[in-house]
């Protein structure tokens, strides 16, 4: 059986915090939706160029890149909205949450589920998370995450030097085709509506290569899509990929945030503050700065927040797969040398 580690309550954390606060810093703030309206008319501008204007490969390249810095900011601030930290209104948070997670063919009601509701109330709890490899017994059952353990950074694979290019797409196909069939947690969920959304959204990337020809789709769909998926994932595989597992969600110990430069933090609606969003996911991350501060103030030694780059450069060199809750092992030599305490790697990070 796993050990797991057994860290404070939060409440009491959330409580001071909230009395701590300005109380605007809950607050849903409406006026971040129209973000959606550059993002979305530049992406499209620059789509619309290669396909019609049919630049120079190397202005193409240029316009690819804007279009997947475009889509990446759209998939954050997406989830910003489907937690409600944004508007009310469901309708319009599933409209923005399609035009935000529509390049990465993923439904936003399977977001809402596997993220919002599953993620969130078992952040790396073992085998019940959807986004953890799991542990050493799940990897000997199963053979979808022996598969998928084998591309994760860390890994030691050949193939794991790809993964930020195309993973959170093709983690979503596994949560809607895999994970939501057999977890227990997805019991309610409507995959059929969900098969739809992507096949939509496949199809709409389809047109738009057959419109583009073969050359020029390398500009308008894969450069686009990869650079997406490597912003997205820069962050996601640096949240909680080096933390210990735990019994009771305590964000600050089982959740990582980032540091990267300003102009970063404002092209990518402060996504790097992780921490501060499993503390409180309905809040927006415009505030999240001030509990950033907060933290630092109160939970110092607790709290976990390295550069980036060297955060990313650690994932590649400690493995994916728990052996116990505080222990990442190679899941296919779980007794060999090669392993990580995420409690010295908190303190490295540190």
């Amino acid at each position: 059986m796993t050990d797991y580690m057994t860290p404070p309550t939060t409440e009491e954390t959330r409580k001071q915090i909230k009395a701590d606060l300005p109380a605007d810093t809950f607050e849903r703030q409406p006026q971040r939706a129209l973000w959606f309206i550059p993002l979305v008319a530049t992406a499209l501008a620059a789509g619309t160029t290669i396909i019609v204007v049919r630049p120079p490969w190397y202005f193409c390249v240029l316009l690819g890149l804007v279009m997947g810095q475009c889509f990446a900011s759209m998939g954050f601030l997406a989830h910003e909205v489907l937690h409600g930290a944004v508007v009310k209104s469901k309708g319009l948070q599933y409209f923005l949450g399609y035009l935000g997670f529509a390049p990465m063919l993923v439904s936003p009601s399977l977001w809402r589920v596997w993220h919002n509701q599953i993620h969130h109330g078992k952040t790396n709890m073992g085998n019940s998370d959807p986004d953890s490899f799991g542990t050493v017994s799940r990897f000997e059952k199963a053979p979808s995450t022996r598969f998928v353990a084998r591309l994760a950074p860390g890994s030691r694979h050949w193939s794991s030097v790809f993964f930020f290019a195309y993973w959170f797409t093709f983690h979503g196909q596994v949560v809607l085709w895999i994970q939501a069939k057999y977890m227990r947690t997805f019991a309610r969920f409507n995959r059929r509506r969900a098969i739809i959304d992507s096949a939509v959204c496949l199809a709409l990337w389809i047109t738009v290569g057959v419109l583009a020809g073969p050359f020029y789709a390398l500009f308008v769909v894969a450069i686009p899509v990869m650079l997406t998926n490597a912003l997205v994932m820069g962050y996601i595989a640096t949240n909680h990929f080096m933390r210990p597992m735990t019994k009771s969600n305590d964000p600050i110990e089982n959740s990582m945030s980032v540091t990267t430069l300003p102009i970063i933090d404002r092209l990518h609606f402060n996504f790097s503050h992780h921490v501060e969003h499993h503390l409180f996911p309905n809040m927006s991350a415009k505030h999240a700065p001030r509990l950033r501060t907060w933290l630092e103030e109160n939970e110092n030694d607790r709290y976990v927040t390295p550069n980036h780059a060297v955060a990313i450069a650690y994932l590649y060199r400690t493995p994916r797969v728990y052996l116990d809750a505080t222990t990442l092992c190679d899941p296919e030599d779980p007794q060999g040398p090669y392993k990580a305490d995420t409690r010295e790697l908190a303190e490295i990070l540190h």
